[in-house]
């Protein structure tokens, strides 16, 4: 015990003596008041400063410790783009602690979401100190004010390429009247310029775009937009463009097919909205859709469109036991459209003005009927009206026209019938059948002609792809239809597009000649144009030809050849007449050989059982293998005189 409290005894003594040893060696320093009014930039500034575009100024807070005396600091500032100005000093006033540095900007030419890097110094080496920041690094610019809506919306394209795709839509929360849709045109990007997204402004009167000074509710304007798609034969993108843009539809009558469809609950946000474009290739021309509707469709997040569609197909005449005589339809109606009206009237006349003077009770002289439910209907045919007619069929909500749909026909009611049979003529297809079978073949058979006897050299074929022939046993359903064909002028012929009445499975099924596609769109007065370009068919000793075009791929290879276009409702537009061998005989060029080889022809595939109706989904990739789709061509300046 003794031994351990001595030693305890030593260890405090030694403690002791160090500790006296170090106090007399005193080997640090006092730190030192710094001269100066020790300006400095607080350590909680931010590293990016968020601008407003409403504003063309902010403020940098300068610090100092010491506040006795006015004081003047120089301030170097350096900033991305010189995009911002300011003072080369700020003032601190006796007694201030704190200065404001104002730095200015346009907002005009800040983009949103791009912060640019500034730099901002204190030059002055008297007023610095040692335990504050003397510089100041941070980014400046605007953030975008758009917030995404919740959920997704759709958007359907319905002219070139056909698609339908998921969107993002986002609101402006400054103006919000403003949206951003993302993702507008991202099943056809195939390397363009994609814009990074569409901007959509809803109008009010007294706005001004382009110079014009907007008067009506409703309209959608939209900023000019990159779809992203490169068109390979023509090397350019193709832009979607507000018709403001052109010279020639810039006044306001040509932008109501912009417009707002329908709101959602408050009246204000909207639930869907219409574009019309004019799809545009800079320095190559483009397709005018500005007076069309139903383009291009934007629904917004959690909106549930009415479905106001209604189809419309004229079968035939209908006589009842009094004598009167009614224009039979089948009618098919989406589950909203409970309020329909019907019509015949001539075939010239425009379905909107009939649905016009519908809507406004103006309907003296027309016999307007109801129509209920989906199903067959009967609409009569006003006393002494004959010829080419149609039905008219509207569908009416809210005190507008929500669907106009017609369908022609022709009803001479005792009066002569101006077309009249010349006989059985021969009849090459080579737009539909090639597409159903494995080597793309065309097929000849008879089909008989008709001849219209007030306009010479219109010819209809009769039911050229209807039950009676051979090669379409497994059809869904085929509806009685002629194929008009125009050969009034024998070195101008062309074939509008015209229902085969066929469907296959992939949907109804349409046909025409590139020169009628071209001929439907330009009209009579580029008739001569496209007559000289070499658009169209010949009729040449009794035979009708059509010409063959080139297709060629991104380095000018031709790929096929083709004289016209098929389109299948459910899959799109396609190129055909691949064989060059799309033909009509009339009966009086008949010989008895090619008569007995298309006989022989229908034996055998009537006889063969290779003609089965295949699997839906096998004969979509099959025509995927066959065919590359394509939109149809470019109607552009190529034409001009």
């Amino acid at each position: 015990m003794k031994k351990n409290l001595y030693s305890l005894f030593l260890v405090f003594m030694a403690m002791a003596a160090f500790t006296a040893c170090s106090s007399d060696d005193n080997d640090y320093q006092w730190a030192q008041v710094p001269a100066g009014d020790q300006v400095y930039f607080s350590k909680d500034l931010p590293t990016q400063q968020a601008l407003s575009k409403k504003a063309s100024s902010f403020t940098i807070p300068v610090s100092r410790v010491k506040t006795d005396a006015a004081t003047t600091v120089n301030i170097n500032m350096t900033s991305e783009d010189d995009f911002l100005t300011g003072p080369t000093s700020v003032q601190f006033a006796a007694g201030q602690a704190t200065a404001d540095l104002v730095l200015s900007y346009d907002p005009e030419a800040l983009v949103y979401d791009v912060f640019k890097a500034v730099s901002l110094e204190i030059t002055n080496e008297d007023v610095k100190t040692p335990y504050g920041a003397s510089s100041y690094s941070f980014k400046a610019g605007v953030p975008s004010p758009f917030e995404n809506l919740p959920g997704k919306g759709t958007l359907v394209e319905d002219y070139l390429w056909g698609y339908d795709c998921s969107i993002t839509i986002a609101q402006n929360q400054e103006n919000p009247n403003v949206f951003r849709v993302y993702g507008a045109s991202d099943p056809v990007n195939n390397g363009g310029e994609i814009s990074p997204y569409l901007e959509l402004t809803l109008l009010k009167p007294g706005d001004v775009i382009r110079g014009v000074t907007v008067t009506q509710n409703d309209l959608v304007f939209f900023a000019d937009y990159n779809s992203g798609y490169h068109h390979g034969t023509y090397d350019a993108d193709v832009m979607w463009y507000h018709p403001s843009i052109f010279t020639n539809t810039n006044p306001e009558d040509f932008w109501l097919h912009n417009k707002v469809l329908a709101y959602q609950e408050d009246g204000k946000t909207p639930g869907q909205i219409q574009l019309a474009p004019r799809y545009y290739m800079e320095g190559v021309g483009g397709w005018n859709q500005s007076q069309s509707d139903d383009i291009i469709i934007i629904t917004f997040p959690g909106f549930q469109p009415k479905d106001f569609s209604a189809t419309l197909a004229a079968t035939g005449i209908f006589t009842d036991l009094s004598g009167n005589v009614f224009a039979q339809a089948i009618a098919e109606l989406g589950p909203d459209a409970t309020n329909v009206k019907a019509v015949v009237i001539e075939a010239d006349a425009d379905p909107e003005a009939v649905a016009d003077a519908i809507v406004a009770g103006e309907t003296e002289g027309l016999t307007v009927v109801d129509i209920e439910g989906s199903g067959i209907i009967n609409v009569p045919i006003p006393e002494g009206m004959s010829g080419k007619l149609q039905i008219v069929l509207v569908v009416l909500d809210e005190g507008a026209a929500k669907t106009i749909c017609s369908s022609y026909f022709e009803y001479y009611g005792g009066a002569a019938n101006p077309w009249q049979s010349i006989g059985i003529g021969l009849y090459t297809d080579d737009l539909v059948y090639p597409l159903y079978t494995e080597d793309g073949s065309s097929a000849t058979y008879e089909v008989e002609i008709l001849e219209n006897t007030d306009e010479p050299g219109l010819y209809r074929l009769v039911d050229p792809y209807g039950p009676n022939f051979p090669y379409y046993p497994y059809a869904d359903s085929y509806t009685s239809s002629a194929i008009e064909v125009n050969a009034t002028d024998p070195e101008g012929v062309y074939v509008f597009e015209q229902s085969t009445g066929l469907d296959l499975g992939n949907g109804l099924i349409s046909i025409l000649s590139e020169g009628g596609n071209y001929y439907e769109y330009y009209g009579p007065d580029y008739y001569d144009r496209l007559k000289e370009l070499g658009y169209f068919g010949k009729l040449e000793n009794g035979v009708i030809t059509f010409p063959s075009f080139e297709y060629k791929n991104n380095d000018g290879e031709v790929q096929y050849t083709y004289q016209g276009w098929t389109s299948l409702a459910g899959t799109g537009d396609y190129r055909m007449g691949r064989n060059g061998e799309w033909k009509i005989v009339l009966p009086e060029a008949v010989s008895s050989a090619a008569r007995a080889r298309a006989a022989k022809a229908n034996t055998f595939a009537r006889n063969l059982n290779a003609y089965k109706k295949m699997d839906k989904k096998q004969t979509r990739k099959q025509i995927k293998v066959l065919m590359n789709r394509m939109i149809r061509p470019m109607r552009d300046n190529m034409i001009a005189e």
